[in-house]
C-alpha cells in the first residue's frame, strides 16, 4: 500500500514549517532555521575530524598503536551511521524539533565524557555514545532547512549551510592541533560544550514544533539487522591487515556474518510498510545517482583527512599545530568553493559544478600522492590543499541539492536519513579498509627495501602515496555519473494546481514501491 496525500499530510514534519503563517513570516523564520541548525551540523561534523590531528598524541598518552587508535575515528562515524536510521522515525513520531534538540543535548554530554576518558578503550566506548547521541543532528538539520526554504531557494540555502558544514572537516585538524599542543588534547571534546549549549538554547527559542504521529511503529528487527551487520563488517575489515582472513573470530567470521545479516536486511526492508530505511527512494534517478557520487566524494574527503595528519606528524615530524596550520589551506579553499557553488547553482545547474569539482578533487588527489612519495617541500602542500578544498564542496553541495530535488513532506527526513546513513557507513568502512591497505603496503615496501631507518622512512612514504592515489582514482567515476543527473534548478516551490503546503506525491517512487511489494508477496 503506497502513501497517498491526504488530510493528515499537514501533520507531517515539514508542514508546520511552511503553512503555519500565524507564527511569523516564513521570510524571517527560514533564516532563523538556517542559523539554528548550523550549530548541530557543524559540531557533529567537526568532531569527526578534529580528533585526527590529536590522534598521535592520544596514542602516545595511552600507549596505543594506529590500529587501535583508528577506532576513535571509525567507531564515532559508524555509531552515528547505525543510529541515524532511527532519526527519521523519531522525528516523525515525536516531532522533529524535540528529537533534534535531544540529539544535540546527548551529543554535548557525550563530548564531556570523551574528554574525561581515563584510557583508550573507555575513550572508544564514549566515542560510540557520542556518535550515537548526535546521530540525528545532520539529517534533521537538512530536513529542517529544506522544509523551511522553498524549492527555488534550496540551492542558495544549501550553499550558505555548507559554509560551516563543509569547512568543519577542513578546519578540524587545525583547531585540534592547536588545542592539543597549547591546551590539552581533552579540549578537542570539551570545545563542543559551549557550542552545544548555545545550539540548544537557540533551537528552543527559534524552531517551531511539529505535531507527533503516535500511529507510527518502530522497525526494531530492521534496526537490529542493520546495526549488527554494519558493526560486524567494520570489525572484520579493521582487523584484516593485522590478523589475516584465517582468523575466524576477528576477521572472516564477522565479515561473513555481516554479509548474511545485510543480505537479509535489504529484502526485509523492502517488504515493510514502515521501514527503518526507505530503500525505495533509490528508485528516484537523481537520488540514486547523487548518492553514488556523494559516496565516491566521501572516500576522497574522509580518508585523506584522516591519514594526512598522521603523515605530517609521524613521518614528517611536525607538531600537531604546525600540521593543523598546513591543513587549514583546505578549509580556506572550502569556504570559497561553497560560496561559489551556492551562488551559481541556479544559473548553471548541478552537472557542470559536479564535473568540475570531481575533476579538481581527482587531480589534486593524484598530486597529493606524488607529493607524499617524493618527500617534497612542505611549502608545496598549500598549493595542493587549497584547490582541493575548492573542488570538494563544488562536487558535494550540488549533489546534495539535486539528490533531494522534489522530495517533500515526511519523505524528506527519510531521504536525508538515508543519505547520512550511507555516507557514514562509506566513510567509516573506507577509513578502515584504506588504513589496512596503508599497513599492508608499508610491510610490502619494507620487505623490499630493508629495515634501515632511511629505507623504512621511504617505504612508509610510498605506502601513503599508494593510498592517496587510490582515493583520487575512486573519485573519477563521479565525473561520468554527473552527466546522468536530471538538472532542475529554479523550479517553483509548489507546482501549478497544488495548494501551498500540500505534499507532492512521488509517482515513480510509489509505483516502484507497489510493484516491488507485490513481487515480494
Amino acid at each position: 500500500m503506497s502513501h497517498q496525500p491526504d488530510s493528515a499530510s499537514s501533520d507531517r514534519v515539514s508542514a508546520p514549517l511552511r503553512t503555519r503563517k500565524h507564527e511569523g513570516p516564513d521570510a524571517t523564520y527560514k533564516w532563523w532555521v538556517l542559523v539554528t541548525v548550523v550549530f548541530g551540523a557543524f559540531a557533529s561534523i567537526l568532531d569527526s575530524t578534529i580528533v585526527n590531528t590529536a590522534l598521535p598524541r592520544i596514542q602516545r598518552v595511552f600507549g596505543a598503536d594506529l590500529h587501535v587508535a583508528s577506532y576513535v575515528a571509525t567507531a564515532y562515524i559508524l555509531a552515528a551511521g547505525v543510529v541515524v536510521p532511527a532519526s527519521g522515525f523519531l522525528a516523525n513520531r515525536f516531532g522533529i524539533k524535540r528529537i533534534y534538540l535531544a540529539s544535540l543535548s546527548f551529543f554535548t554530554f557525550g563530548s564531556v565524557l570523551c574528554g574525561a576518558a581515563p584510557n583508550m578503550l573507555t575513550l572508544i566506548a564514549f566515542r560510540v555514545l557520542q556518535g550515537a547521541g548526535g546521530a540525528a543532528l545532520f539529517p534533521l538539520s537538512f530536513a529542517l532547512l529544506f522544509a523551511a526554504f522553498p524549492q527555488e531557494e534550496r540551492g542558495q540555502a544549501n550553499g550558505l549551510f555548507g559554509i560551516p558544514v563543509l569547512v568543519a572537516p577542513a578546519i578540524g585538524p587545525t583547531l585540534g592541533g592547536y588545542l592539543t599542543e597549547y591546551v590539552d588534547w581533552r579540549w578537542i571534546f570539551y570545545v563542543n560544550l559551549p557550542v552545544g549549549i548555545l545550539g540548544v538554547l537557540l533551537g528552543l527559542r527559534c524552531l517551531r514544533p511539529a505535531p507527533p504521529r503516535p500511529e507510527l511503529r518502530f522497525d526494531l528487527p530492521g534496526f537490529i539487522l542493520a546495526g549488527c551487520g554494519l558493526g560486524l563488517l567494520l570489525l572484520g575489515l579493521s582487523n584484516l591487515a593485522y590478523d589475516g582472513w584465517g582468523n575466524v573470530g576477528m576477521v572472516s567470521g564477522p565479515i561473513i556474518a555481516a554479509i548474511v545479516l545485510l543480505a537479509i536486511f535489504i529484502p526485509f526492508e523492502l517488504r515493510r510498510q514502515q521501514p527503518l530505511l526507505n530503500l525505495w527512494l533509490y528508485c528516484r534517478r537523481n537520488f540514486a545517482i547523487g548518492n553514488v557520487i556523494a559516496w565516491l566524494a566521501t572516500v576522497g574527503l574522509f580518508v585523506p583527512a584522516f591519514l594526512l595528519p598522521q603523515y605530517l606528524q609521524t613521518l614528517r615530524g611536525l607538531s600537531p599545530f604546525a600540521a593543523g596550520l598546513l591543513l587549514l589551506w583546505q578549509g580556506l579553499g572550502a569556504i570559497g568553493g561553497t560560496i561559489l557553488s551556492g551562488q551559481v547553482y541556479n544559473r548553471v545547474g548541478p552537472r557542470p559544478l559536479i564535473v568540475a569539482g570531481a575533476l579538481i578533487a581527482a587531480l589534486t588527489g593524484y598530486w597529493l600522492g606524488e607529493w607524499a612519495s617524493g618527500i617534497a617541500a612542505l611549502s608545496v602542500l598549500p598549493w595542493i590543499l587549497f584547490p582541493r578544498g575548492v573542488g570538494l564542496p563544488i562536487a558535494l553541495q550540488p549533489t546534495n541539492t539535486t539528490a533531494l530535488d522534489g522530495i517533500t513532506g515526511s519523505t524528506l527526513p527519510e531521504a536525508t536519513t538515508l543519505n547520512v546513513v550511507a555516507r557514514n557507513v562509506v566513510a567509516s568502512l573506507s577509513i578502515a579498509v584504506l588504513t589496512n591497505v596503508l599497513q599492508q603496503r608499508t610491510l610490502y615496501y619494507v620487505s623490499r627495501a630493508g629495515h634501515a631507518p632511511q629505507a623504512i622512512f621511504a617505504a612508509r612514504a610510498l605506502a601513503y602515496h599508494d593510498v592517496f592515489l587510490i582515493t583520487a582514482t575512486i573519485v573519477v567515476p563521479a565525473i561520468v555519473l554527473a552527466l546522468f543527473l536530471h538538472p532542475s534548478p529554479g523550479r517553483p516551490a509548489v507546482p501549478a494546481g497544488r495548494r501551498e503546503g500540500e505534499e507532492a506525491p512521488c509517482d515513480y517512487l510509489e509505483r516502484a514501491r507497489q510493484e516491488g511489494r507485490a513481487a515480494a508477496r
